[in-house]
């Protein structure tokens, strides 16, 4: 799926901050949008965790 600019705007502003608190209603998408925006963080990132959790957990159900 293509993602409008608008839309990845919205989930940087979303999803910047790292030690934020993730959002949980996330679906594969922007899953993997913030997995490739927060790849190499390192640990303390909790965007980055969360998002590939649903992804392990959404390949797991599928």
């Amino acid at each position: 799926m293509q993602t409008s600019l608008d839309i990845r705007d919205l989930w940087i502003t979303q999803h910047r901050d790292c030690s934020a608190e993730p959002i949980m209603d996330l679906d594969l998408d922007r899953a993997r949008f913030i997995c490739s925006t927060h790849a190499g963080h390192g640990p303390e990132c909790r965007q980055y965790l969360a998002a590939a959790a649903f992804c392990f957990g959404y390949l797991e159900d599928n």
